[in-house]
């Protein structure tokens, strides 16, 4: 009898169907949660609420330097991050300090994770993460109540964490093999283009990179989700930059992205792209150098995604509105004009592509375990919502799954795929005629065309001036009376967001998607930012620092086709 019932176990045991490892993995960060939590409850301080997300990177990355490879990179790694939050939710632990400028709430709380799934491994990481970093929420919740015991009332009443509906969600998992890319023709691609560097004398270096990765995020929280989720991509990027012979260095970027290698461009496009940023660099070399200047200006598509993801869409997180040192630029201008009537703002996580072009600042759940949904924030110019975390402000206490981060951060709200659009466009020769109308009524001999762009910053909180800096990479002066577009280099585009928001005159009817990666208060995240070309009545330029730097005393060797 005994025999027999161990060969009925072992049928049992036979016929059983595993769960898929990541379900496994989900299924002891979950059991973990719940029974830690169940122990802190008891706690002099008690913990209300945990939360595991566990990110697993594999990456491969190959690079080429004027025609020679470099050494392949190829990385696997597992981080843990542990969220505790002691109190409750109306105050706990994550509560500004007033006053404590340089102490962080968004504490990096992450540790290396074991990269085998055996159980108890796991749960040794999980224990020893969660003791400690409970120890640090308990610690920073005793400064919470001291600072406001001390302070003068917040002006935002909402509570310190939203009450959301848990799902869960789990996808089949992906491998680097599902982004079909060859290893040699990568090497070989890639030699191919930066070799073409080679033949313009004035390029001191060029280079490019392809970089497949999967990024796969396990969450488990204490409030019942379970997400299993893959982000897939593929990136492939162009860099070369040359020195003017007064120092300033002229650098010029290409990038392009795709879920899995069929995605990118062909080698035909690519090339071109490689002979243009070789032909822009040498007449960049010899362009004159800008004077400042305010006056009437075209941003194309490209600098005016990159400027509204920059000057607006960092001022409509939310969670940064409840921070009482943020100058809070439209927390009261809900239901107001922000923008002129004819445009409207929306970010929407949920979008793989926006006209046939793929987006890279897509996902399915936030960093918060929170399904991502599209948030109109500007409908005809209007204000009507934030994108939202699950930190809450006063009037809008859910979120709408733009929690994010890096994993070495707590997730704050953050940007995903933005939208800007406009019910009345104008083909470019339109635009153009309105500028130099706008030129002729302003009494300006010339304005300014803003092509590529490297980036911007910009400060909100209201202890500095609410100003912003945009680095344009290439820059035309566009002549009232008609003669050719003259190129220029040393040009800063600054000023202040609401002041250059009021001055947008039209909108063009193309559109171009920048996809790029944001870095702000909890890393650095993928982001996809869809703009048309925009005519501003008024802009404002400085010129740009330049390098004490000389340029090349030998003549670069010379190159055999």
């Amino acid at each position: 009898m005994k025999n027999y019932r161990h060969y009925v176990l072992l049928v049992l045991l036979l016929f059983t169907p595993l769960l898929p490892a990541q379900e496994q993995l989900l299924d002891v960060l979950s059991k973990e949660a719940d029974r830690n939590l169940e122990l802190l409850r008891q706690e002099e301080v008690p913990a209300y609420y945990i939360s595991y997300r566990v990110y697993q990177n594999s990456d491969q990355t190959f690079s080429s330097q004027f025609g020679g490879s470099d050494t392949p990179v190829r990385e696997e790694s597992r981080m843990l991050h542990v969220i505790v939050r002691v109190g409750d939710v109306q105050l706990d632990n994550t509560h500004e300090v007033k006053g404590d400028f340089f102490g962080s709430q968004n504490e990096g709380q992450s540790i290396l994770f074991p990269l085998s799934d055996d159980p108890e491994a796991i749960r040794l990481a999980l224990w020893v993460a969660t003791d400690k970093y409970y120890k640090n929420a308990v610690q920073r919740y005793k400064k919470v109540k001291a600072n406001v015991a001390v302070s003068v009332e917040a002006e935002d009443k909402s509570p310190d964490f939203t009450k959301e509906s848990a799902e869960v969600y789990i996808e089949k998992k992906l491998t680097l093999k599902d982004l079909k890319y060859d290893e040699n023709e990568i090497e070989r691609k890639l030699n191919k283009y930066t070799s073409l560097f080679l033949k313009n004398k004035d390029i001191l270096s060029g280079d490019a990179f392809f970089r497949a990765g999967i990024q796969q995020m396990y969450f488990a929280d204490t409030e019942g989700r379970k997400i299993f989720q893959n982000d897939a991509s593929v990136r492939l990027g162009l860099n070369a930059y040359t020195i003017a012979n007064d120092g300033m260095s002229l650098p010029l970027y290409v990038s392009y992205f795709g879920f899995k290698a069929s995605d990118l461009p062909s080698d035909k496009k690519i090339l071109a792209d490689v002979a243009e940023m070789s032909d822009m660099l040498s007449q960049l070399k010899k362009a004159p150098v800008a004077d400042s200047y305010t006056g009437p200006a075209i941003l194309s598509s490209k600098a005016t995604g990159v400027f509204f993801h920059e000057f607006f869409g960092h001022r409509v997180e939310g969670a940064r509105m409840k921070l009482e040192g943020d100058a809070q630029t439209f927390k009261k201008k809900v239901s107001q004009s922000v923008l002129p009537g004819d445009m409207s703002v929306y970010f929407d996580p949920t979008l793989k592509e926006y006209k046939n072009t793929l987006l890279s600042g897509r996902y399915v759940f936030d960093d918060e375990g929170i399904r991502g949904q599209r948030v109109d924030v500007v409908d005809k110019g209007t204000l009507k919502s934030f994108l939202m975390s699950r930190t809450p402000i006063d009037g809008f206490l859910n979120s709408n799954g733009h929690g994010r981060g890096m994993i070495y951060y707590d997730p704050v709200t953050r940007q995903s795929n933005m939208i800007v659009e406009t019910n009345n466009p104008f083909t470019p020769g339109e635009l153009r005629a309105k500028l130099r109308d706008e030129l002729k009524k302003q009494g300006k001999p010339y304005g300014y065309y803003f092509g590529e762009v490297s980036g911007g910053f910009t400060n909100t909180t209201r202890f500095d001036a609410n100003a912003f800096n945009v680095t344009p990479l290439i820059v035309y002066r566009i002549y009232a009376d008609g003669r050719p577009d003259e190129l220029v280099r040393g040009v800063n585009l600054i000023g202040t967001p609401l002041s250059v928001f009021s001055q947008i005159m039209a909108c063009g009817d193309d559109y171009e998607v920048f996809n790029g990666y944001c870095g702000a208060e909890s890393g650095s995240i993928p982001v996809s930012c869809v703009a048309p070309t925009m005519l501003i009545k008024t802009v404002e330029t400085q010129k740009s620092g330049k390098s004490t730097a000389q340029p090349p005393v030998l003549e670069r060797p010379s190159v055999n086709f």
